[in-house]
């Protein structure tokens, strides 16, 4: 008789969210399936939330992809869009202001953003827990703390099965004490579960209003604080990446140095099946390219004129079940 799978949400998730993922991860190291080093990883990833890479991306590659960006903004690159925490977007022009500008999706056109993202022990990791080829569909990369506050990806990063998802913070640079280091509290990927509107993971400003965001916010710090849950910052080494889970709770520290720099580069990932919310509106964007033993789309770049692209399936439903009708 077949075992009924649990998970912590009832939106399913990964088999690292299944009630049984600790019985699953020791049945997985015994058989030999798993190597010491992810079985270590994943114990942190199913117990905490996240998981640290140490030096999993190669010191040459973050020295090229910083120049890449740094030579986007001296000398501008239109093909770019620049997000900024207003939500405001640009194109990149020569001389822009670093400071807050986010460069969106720079994975599209450039080859050491690909060779971050793609390091093979993210790849790896993300492989184990996704049980399917890693699919990156959104990327930032930071020149400065965000001092974002505590959120989790699934009230705004929408993908087709809400919990399939996961992110890579890299850090280009050894981290600060000051300069807005990341934070999140250890184990948060278990708090009791917010539904937005009685039912909806992710946040819809004009069905869901402000009012239940702040309300959410406010539980996730109470909820936290309740359960002793500690508040923990990263103090990354240059080329090390942090991976966590959809629901981990985390943010930008204040930043108390203006002075400092917090260099960074972030991709959101799913499995190679699930759809990122723009499939559903953006017929145009559902364009894959392998790369790396995965495959990267972007909504905001056309990358049909790879020859290696591939079009995702379109799935009958996407669009309501999306966007929550």
């Amino acid at each position: 008789m077949a075992v009924e799978l649990t998970y912590a949400s009832h939106f399913g998730g990964l088999w690292t969210d299944r009630s049984d993922a600790e019985e699953e991860l020791a049945r997985r190291a015994a058989s030999g399936e798993l190597d010491e080093w992810l079985v270590a990883k994943l114990t942190s990833f199913v117990r905490d939330g996240y998981a640290i890479l140490e030096q999993a991306v190669p010191l040459g590659v973050v020295d090229r992809f910083r120049e890449d960006i740094s030579k986007a903004f001296e000398h501008g690159d239109e093909r770019l869009v620049i997000q900024y925490p207003t939500g405001e977007r640009s194109s990149l022009s020569a001389g822009m202001e670093v400071e807050k500008a986010r460069v969106v999706d720079s994975y599209a056109f450039y080859e050491s953003a690909r060779q971050a993202l793609f390091a093979k022990p993210i790849v790896e990791f993300l492989r184990t827990i996704f049980e399917s080829d890693p699919l990156l569909f959104q990327s930032l990369s930071f020149h400065k703390g965000s001092q974002q506050g505590m959120h989790q990806d699934t009230a705004y990063v929408v993908v087709s099965s809400p919990l399939k998802l996961s992110a890579a913070w890299i850090a280009l640079e050894d981290v600060k004490v000051g300069s807005g280091e990341l934070m999140y509290y250890r184990g948060s990927h278990r708090l009791p579960e917010y539904l937005f509107s009685g039912r909806h993971k992710h946040w819809n400003p004009e069905r869901d209003g402000p009012d239940q965001h702040n309300e959410w916010a406010a539980q996730l710090n109470e909820n936290a604080e309740r359960l002793g849950m500690e508040r923990e910052t990263f103090l990354a080494r240059k080329g090390d990446v942090l991976l966590w889970s959809a629901d981990l709770a985390h943010g930008g520290s204040p930043v108390t140095d203006p002075s400092l720099t917090r260099r960074s580069l972030v991709g959101h990932f799913c499995p190679n099946g699930v759809d990122p919310n723009y499939y559903g509106y953006r017929s145009d964007r559902r364009t894959k390219v392998p790369c790396g033993g995965g495959f990267y789309s972007s909504e905001h770049y056309d990358l049909s004129g790879d020859a290696r692209a591939e079009q995702a399936p379109e799935k009958k439903g996407i669009v309501q079940r999306l966007l929550g009708r």
